[in-house]
């Protein structure tokens, strides 16, 4: 028992145990900061691809308005130029008729 209590007692043994516990609490701290780190990562991820998806429906949102816009522009563009047509026409008829009879 007096053998082990010396071994035990050692100052170079209990140095070298410290140093030990000392690493082993400097890498548990760094294991920490690094789960942290990619935890804080996570949530910035999970942000980005948030942003990215409302970003992506807005722009669905915008083709489709985009088109339809398109669409009542061509739409208004083709009965203007029937009215445009028409009153050409009626214009015509107004000069030709004098002529006519």
């Amino acid at each position: 028992m007096k053998a082990l209590m010396k071994e035990d007692s050692d100052p170079s043994k209990v140095e070298k145990v410290m140093q030990v516990q000392e690493k082993v609490h400097s890498i548990k701290g760094l294991m920490h900061d690094n789960v942290k780190k990619i935890l804080e990562t996570h949530v910035s991820l999970e942000a980005l691809q948030t942003k990215s998806q409302n970003m992506s429906d807005s722009a669905d949102k915008f083709l489709k308005q985009s088109v339809c816009l398109k669409r009542q522009v061509q739409l208004r563009n083709v009965r203007v130029k029937v009215i445009t047509g028409a009153c050409i026409t009626a214009f015509a008829l107004y000069l030709a008729m004098p002529l006519l009879s």
